[in-house]
């Protein structure tokens, strides 16, 4: 007992006299192992790449789960881990034979952005692949104060053949947007970019088309050519409206390593359908005959339905569609 209490003390004794020798003697930190903590970049990701992949594939479960929730506490249990365009979209009266994109399709998703700093909101950009259909879905995840649990903002499908151009490192964080950031892409805010586009979906076709749109996606250019087949059904006997609208409050993106950026919004799609003076009844086109239930109509018909949609700004302010 006694030949061990003396061998601590000697060894604590010893190693005192070694740090005052050392202190003394002016020897130089590195020497001995000492280092100055490694500094943190205010303006990097707040979270490394595993601890984000695992926080995106507890969201995304959850909400594959809160999605298809039925009973009195389905409501809340979306509310819990849906917010804004997927929690619109999670709680519309869909028809029985409608499908929704999946969120889990893959083992892990694929952390391709996250916001930079370590101040709130939060929000990181996720990937997932349905290997199914080959289907590449992207999901926007965001935590809005220090008190809240990321959760699911917005998930859309990407367009066959689209690509998303370079984020950068994913630990270096990416500056995140939303409809009231006041920086420009090119020339337009992610506001004025969405309206951009929105307005150039306008039926009947304006006179004058904002040039920095491109509506010659499957997308864009389904729509339009949708469009036009309606107008040419009603023929003479009615006019087709078509207008399509995104409010500030639903835009989220991220900018991208060149200057660009990826915005993700939920469009609302207005369809108004006049009858003429003289015309007693028309015939409904395929199209709104399913979404009314019915075949015919006497008088003006306004349909209202949702669209989720990823535009991809250039950093000279051009606007197109990847999803």
């Amino acid at each position: 007992m006694t030949a061990h209490r003396t061998g601590r003390v000697r060894a604590t004794l010893m190693a005192g006299a070694l740090a005052l020798s050392l202190g003394a003697c002016g020897v130089s930190d590195a020497l001995v192992g000492l280092h100055p903590a490694p500094s943190e970049s205010p303006r990097s990701a707040p979270l490394d790449v595993e601890a984000a992949t695992a926080v995106a594939a507890r969201v995304l479960g959850a909400a594959e789960q809160a999605r298809s929730a039925t009973g009195p506490t389905a409501k809340t249990k979306r509310a819990d881990v849906l917010v804004g365009d997927a929690l619109t979209l999670a709680t519309l009266v869909r028809p029985a034979t409608a499908t929704e994109a999946p969120l889990t399709a893959t083992p892990e998703p694929t952390v391709l952005a996250m916001s930079s700093g370590r101040a709130w909101p939060r929000a990181m950009l996720v990937g997932t692949l349905d290997e199914a259909t080959a289907t590449q879905y992207l999901h926007v995840l965001v935590s809005a104060t220090a008190e809240e649990a990321y959760r699911l903002v917005s998930t859309a499908p990407m367009l066959p053949g689209a690509t998303l151009p370079a984020l950068g490192p994913v630990t270096d964080g990416a500056s995140y947007l939303t409809g009231a950031s006041k920086e420009t892409i090119g020339e337009l805010t992610p506001a004025a970019a969405v309206t951009a586009y929105a307005s150039a979906l306008t039926v009947p076709r304006p006179a004058k088309v904002d040039k920095r749109v491109a509506v010659t996606d499957a997308f864009s250019g389904g729509l339009l050519r949708s469009a036009a087949a309606q107008a040419k059904a009603l023929g003479k006997l009615a006019t087709l409206g078509q207008a399509h609208k995104a409010a500030a409050p639903t835009i989220t993106g991220f900018r991208l390593a060149d200057g660009g950026a990826v915005l993700f919004t939920l469009l609302t799609r207005t369809d108004a359908i006049t009858v003429k003076a003289g015309a007693k009844e028309i015939l409904l086109p395929a199209e709104y005959k399913k979404l009314t239930g019915k075949a015919k109509a006497t008088k003006a018909v306004t349909l209202t339905s949702l669209e989720p949609v990823i535009l991809l700004v250039s950093n000279t302010g051009t606007v197109s569609v990847i999803g």
